[in-house]
Formats: C-alpha cells, structure tokens, sequence
C-alpha cells in the first residue's frame, strides 16, 4: 500500500474516532439502556450509538469499503478494504465507570491488519499503529521495553472469568513464571505494551473486533502479536491470542501456554 492511500486511510479513521470519543464522553453524563446478549455479555445503547456513528462517518468517505462491527451486521465482509469496529472495548469497566475502556477501530487488507487506533476517550489518549510506520500515542512514537526473563515481567489478561477449564491452568502457569500480574485493563493494556508499560498480555474468548486493531500499535512499536501456537494473528486467530513487548519472553511464554 502506498504511502498517501494509507494517510487518506488514517485520516478517516481518526474522524470515526474523534466522533466516537465525543459521542462516548456525552453519554457517561446520560443515562442508557443495558442488555445482555445471548452470549451473556452486557451491551448499551451506547455501543450501538458509537458504532452507528462510526459506520456513518466510514461509509461516508469509503462507501466500496466492508465493515465488521461488533453490534451491527456486517457489511460486505469479503472485499479489498473492511474496516473493523468495537465501539466500547471494555463495557464491565464502562459500565462501573472505570476509564479503562476505549474505542478499536482497524483496516483490513485482504484480511491483513494494516491500520489500529486504540482510543481512550476518558484519558484523551489515543495510539495509532500502522504498517511502516512506528506507533504513536498522542501523535509521539512509542517503544516497547526489552524484557529478556519472564520471571521479569509485568502480565495482564483482561478477565480471569472468561477462562474456563480448557484453559485456567495455562493462565495460572504464566502467572506463576512472571514477576506480577494485573488485570481488568481491556484494550489498554495492550496499549501500554506498546507505551513500555506492560510486558506481556493474553486473552480468551473473544472476537476479531476485540484484537484487530491492537495488532498494528503492537507491532509497531516492536512487539509481538500471535495466537497461543506462535501463529500470526489474523482473522482466523481464534479466541486465544498472546502479545509481547519483547521477542524473547513471548517465546518463552508459548512454551509455558503449551505446557
């Protein structure tokens, strides 16, 4: 991809972000309706609202463009370009009003992550990852941090609820081998990843639109973004990704995730 498609790119993105932050920070002063979906997971209306605005200001500027979105139905999944959105990444923290939660927003081509934003409306913090390029947070590039031992290292995972007996025990295994662990940060931990911040991340159970954009500000900053076998990360990832500020503890992780 040549340099100014990917600034046009970009520069839409940060509008469907700069909308979404608005829209975010309007309605923690409203009051919303809550649901739970059928897979148990809680929604609001602002989900809905964030993502409908998102969608507007994307199919307004790249109407050949598909777009994947966490509460709406997808639209043309299958073409050049698909944009994918979770409009709240974080709604257990939104909804007890801690600022953990952000808004993802990625680009696909040919199934490729080439675009990331992680916005956080509530700190006005926004890293942007894309292809070539070095990761920005407030528009300053960002670094990992070199970690040679796990036994060194700062881990998260966004919920231990959402491991269940297939894959408890690869958690408490890493917990055990890292230095400390902290959790309940959503998107922003993988943000701080990419800050130098936090050394080494991993989830289960959820989606494309949960990863797609960490994946490009992770990189980009020198990271490590896979699947728990070392696979690259894309949209046949499945549930079960793992990412590293350094190369070297991300391999020693997989060993420890495969037991």
């Amino acid at each position: 991809m040549n340099a100014s498609k990917l600034d046009r790119f970009t520069e839409c993105a940060i509008r469907a972000v700069d909308a979404s932050s608005t829209l975010i920070r309007e309605y923690t002063r409203k009051t919303f309706q809550i649901e739970i979906k059928g897979d148990g997971s809680p929604a609001t209306s602002v989900d809905q609202a964030v993502e409908d605005q998102m969608r507007q200001v994307i199919s307004g500027e790249h109407p050949e463009h598909g777009i994947l979105g966490e509460e709406r139905q997808a639209f043309a999944p299958d073409r050049e370009f698909v944009w994918v959105i979770d409009p709240i990444d974080g709604t257990l923290p939104f909804l007890a009003g801690i600022p953990v939660f952000g808004t993802l927003l990625a680009l696909l081509h040919n199934g490729i992550p080439v675009l990331g934003i992680i916005d956080m409306p509530m700190t006005a913090e926004r890293w942007i990852g894309a292809v070539g390029r070095p990761t920005t947070r407030n528009g300053r590039p960002v670094h990992t941090r070199g970690c040679a031992d796990l036994a060194m290292a700062l881990m998260s995972t966004s919920n231990p609820d959402y491991y269940d007996r297939t894959n408890v025990t690869a958690l408490e295994r890493l917990k055990q081998a890292t230095r400390f662990a902290v959790y309940g940060g959503s998107c922003m931990f993988y943000a701080q990843i990419a800050s130098g911040r936090v050394d080494i991340c991993i989830d289960v159970a959820f989606n494309v639109w949960d990863y797609m954009a960490l994946i490009p500000v992770v990189q980009g900053a020198g990271g490590v973004f896979t699947d728990w076998q070392g696979r690259a990360a894309g949209l046949h990832t499945g549930s079960q990704y793992i990412a590293a500020g350094d190369p070297r503890i991300h391999e020693q992780a997989l060993k420890i995730l495969a037991g």
